[in-house]
């Protein structure tokens, strides 16, 4: 094990956490040797000092804090980070957040009126809104004029 390749890795889990992807892309840019990637990652991750469920109780907790929803978090967890479905399953197994007061206090923060009577353009927006921030659609239909969502 090639003992630079392990203080460069040291050096970036002092920082923060990262996903095992992460630590290899990162890697591959420096150009380390496929062996020392390997190996570095094995025993770091014997050590304990890296983790996929750790990463990935920590990103859920922050992506959400920030207001995004489930469908969000585990989209990029999978596509962005490389952890695997099975880690993300497991870790929102764990996880004690509730997406619906989570998506009730998102609408709040960016839509103060949301609970008016809306016209088809703004329900439209919200809609949007809620969506492409990963939220479910049950998640957050009952807050905006219980029902009359298209009139």
């Amino acid at each position: 094990m090639s003992s630079l390749a392990l203080s460069y890795v040291l050096n970036l889990l002092s920082r923060r956490e990262y996903s095992e992807y992460e630590i290899r892309c990162k890697m591959q840019e420096k150009a380390f040797e496929e062996e020392d990637i390997q190996t570095v990652l094995a025993y770091c991750q014997q050590k304990n000092w890296q983790s996929d469920k750790r990463f990935c109780e920590n990103y859920i907790h922050s992506r959400s804090q920030r207001g995004y929803g489930l469908i969000r978090i585990k989209q990029e967890l999978r596509q962005l980070k490389g952890v695997e479905s099975a880690v993300i399953d497991e870790v929102l197994d764990e996880v004690d957040i509730d997406w619906y007061a989570l998506a009730l206090k998102v609408l709040g923060r960016k839509f103060p009126d949301f609970a008016e009577k809306q016209d088809l353009k703004n329900k439209q927006k919200i809609w949007r809104y809620m969506l492409s921030h990963g939220f479910r659609q049950d998640e957050f239909a009952d807050y905006i004029e219980c029902g009359e969502i298209f009139e």
